[in-house]
């Protein structure tokens, strides 16, 4: 029989991993975590040296009171958060034509745009966000998001900017992206669609960055968290698994993994994950677009654009520094923008302020990070009810947490340490 090392090994130093191994320490439980990359944070990553110092959110930001986990973790730490500041009005982009009303349709298609909200909440409001989605008769909504607009019958600039705003909240391409995976943002919010835009680009952010919640967690673990050791296998033996990483290999009585859907399929298991765990992460999930920070003269210092046919489908004021505005831009394909090319953001923000002068730009390809494989999960259309069942469920000695294992708030951080929270308390119950 073999002693081992440590109790539990955790696979990923995002929020899951962090939560779980916070609580497992709480209880007496030796962990350790192992993180591939060289910081913890998972996809959320807070940086201050690109734009002379201001703060960049280049993975997760927002939170909202609606998502208890991450505001009782807030308030637990004393985290400073501030809301975010409304604009005085949207500017809507009709590819690429600023619009001048206050609408995003001309009066002829108000009655679409009722039409359009009417659809949305009456989906909205089949949804239990409390219980599995699976199992709740909703493959009929489980489609990708441009046949479900067409199949709800939306038509004109409202059909346009729904399947827009889907695409942006998911940050996935209207024929991959789910859209019961984001009705579920609708749902969670209350049913309501101002609720939604909160959740999306509008509720609050950390004033200190993300990472001031990321290191509240791991001190108050004071756990051991080794950065820079990939995990490349776990082997189940009869009373122990050995997990092996880059710098050689660590023994425990259970193992946690945290990793995103799409870097699961990288690890060898030892048994082989279950055929449904394998397949999705082989598919991977939708959220395969980009997230770019720019700093552009010439643009409201409120600017919140939502856009059609537009290369960003979001672009939004985050803060004004002497420089200039500090713009957030999101698109749902991961080359619709050179993130990195002045010109060619200034081309895409000017499809929102046509007088801006963009001076710098930089973004983070996560769709191209062997540790993420994307952006935020969003699920594939048909993912959901094929394969939400299997995600959280132990196998063997192995256990399963990760955003995309929470039921409410996939994809948020408020899911991740939902994820954790969960699987620290499924693991004491077994050890």
């Amino acid at each position: 029989m073999v002693s081992p090392e440590v109790d539990v090994v955790i696979v990923g130093a995002g929020f899951a991993g962090l939560t779980a191994a916070r609580d497992l320490g709480a209880a007496g439980r030796t962990v350790r975590v192992l993180e591939a990359r060289d910081r913890i944070g998972g996809r959320t990553w807070y940086r201050t040296d690109l734009f002379d110092g201001v703060g960049l959110e280049m993975g997760g930001t927002w939170i909202v009171p609606e998502q208890t986990f991450v505001t009782e973790e807030v308030d637990r730490y004393g985290i400073a958060v501030s809301d975010s500041e409304l604009p005085a009005r949207m500017t809507w982009s009709d590819r690429g034509r600023v619009l001048e009303s206050l609408l995003p349709v001309p009066p002829a298609e108000l009655e679409d745009l009722e039409l359009a909200v009417r659809a949305l909440i009456a989906a909205g409001a089949r949804l239990d966000v409390d219980r599995p989605l699976a199992g709740q008769g909703l493959a009929d909504l489980d489609v990708p998001i441009r046949q479900w607009a067409d199949e709800a019958g939306l038509k004109g600039n409202a059909r346009e900017l729904l399947i827009s705003w889907f695409c942006g909240c998911g940050n996935a391409s209207a024929d991959t992206g789910s859209a019961l995976d984001v009705l579920r943002w609708l749902a969670a919010m209350g049913n309501s669609v101002w609720g939604m835009v909160r959740a999306s680009v509008l509720g609050r952010t950390f004033d200190d960055g993300t990472a001031s919640l990321a290191t509240a967690l791991a001190e108050d673990g004071g756990t051991d968290i080794r950065l820079g050791t990939p995990v490349r296998w776990v082997r189940q033996e009869a009373d122990h698994v050995v997990v092996g990483h880059d710098g050689g290999v660590v023994t425990a009585r259970r193992v946690l993994i945290t990793v995103p859907i799409g870097v699961q399929r990288h690890i060898e298991f030892t048994p082989a994950l279950s055929a449904a765990k394998l397949a999705i992460s082989t598919e991977n999930h939708a959220g395969q677009g980009q997230k770019v920070w720019a700093l552009a003269r010439n643009v409201p210092d409120d600017l919140s654009g939502y856009g059609w046919g537009t290369a960003f489908d979001y672009v939004g004021a985050m803060y004004t520094v002497p420089e200039g505005v500090v713009l957030v831009c999101f698109a749902p394909e991961h080359d619709r923008v050179d993130g990195h090319d002045v010109a060619d953001v200034q081309r895409a923000v000017r499809e929102f302020a046509p007088e801006a002068e963009v001076v710098a730009a930089t973004t983070y390809e996560w769709v191209d990070d062997e540790w993420s494989r994307g952006t935020w999960t969003t699920f594939r259309a048909g993912q959901i009810t094929r394969y939400e069942r299997d995600l959280a469920v132990p196998e063997g000695m192995v256990h399963f947490a990760g955003a995309h294992t929470a039921q409410r708030w996939p994809g948020f951080i408020d899911g991740a340490i939902d994820s954790g929270r969960r699987a620290a308390a499924e693991l004491l119950a077994v050890l």
